[in-house]
């Protein structure tokens, strides 16, 4: 399975409803799904591949779960960064997983290139013009990459207050949750678990799976 999967469901069931909003912006559910294929042929021109760490160092925009499931979508594995990180802890994350790309917004771009010096990690900025101009030019022709349930799908990291930030490594099936699959169509969203929409802001828990490993993320970065 691979976790998009659940975002190209709900465009199908639910395409017109609004699926996140922001202040008095909002995106239905058909929107960000034809936007994470435009994202997924950006990053597949960037030569991402299945399997690659791709971070994602936004603050709470609409561009953060578009670009999410178009990392998703490309089967590469979304590493989530606060914007807030600097030069130090930036590259940590970019060492520590094995970067391939990092897309950051116009803001923190600067600092994100600092972070990644002496690697070969590309810093991809959100221009100003934000998805239009970051996806001008590349087309909603790829297909979803097919993932097994234990591939990698998200390296999310702990906030290292007792030592060096360590990354969990969380799985298609893991975030999926223990969802019967004879209901999965029926309960599909973008949001995992829920049709409703997002509110950037508010608060909601985070889907319950099977645990996580935690553990040196760079001893699976081959996988």
């Amino acid at each position: 399975m691979n976790l998009n999967d659940f975002l190209t469901r709900a465009a199908h069931a639910h395409g017109d409803r609004p699926a996140v909003e922001l202040s008095d912006h909002q995106l239905t559910f058909a929107e960000p799904h034809a936007l994470a294929g435009r994202t997924a042929a950006l990053l597949a021109a960037h030569g991402v591949r299945p399997g690659d760490r791709v971070g994602l160092m936004l603050p709470n925009l609409l561009d953060f779960p578009v670009l999410y499931y178009g990392i998703l979508r490309a089967g590469a594995v979304v590493v989530p960064m606060n914007p807030l990180l600097r030069q130090r802890e930036i590259a940590h994350y970019v060492r520590d997983c094995v970067m391939t790309l990092l897309l950051a917004h116009q803001d923190t771009a600067d600092e994100a290139r600092r972070g990644a010096e002496g690697t070969v990690t590309p810093i991809v900025p959100a221009p100003p013009g934000g998805l239009p101009d970051l996806l001008a030019g590349h087309a909603d022709t790829e297909p979803a990459a097919a993932r097994r349930d234990d591939d990698l799908a998200v390296i999310l990291y702990t906030s290292g207050t007792t030592g060096v930030p360590r990354g969990a490594m969380l799985t298609h099936a893991g975030l999926a949750g223990p969802m019967p699959r004879n209901c999965a169509s029926s309960c599909a969203s973008a949001w995992h678990r829920t049709s409703t929409r997002w509110r950037f802001g508010s608060s909601r828990p985070s889907p319950r799976g099977p645990r996580a490993r935690s553990s040196s993320v760079r001893s699976a970065a081959s996988s």
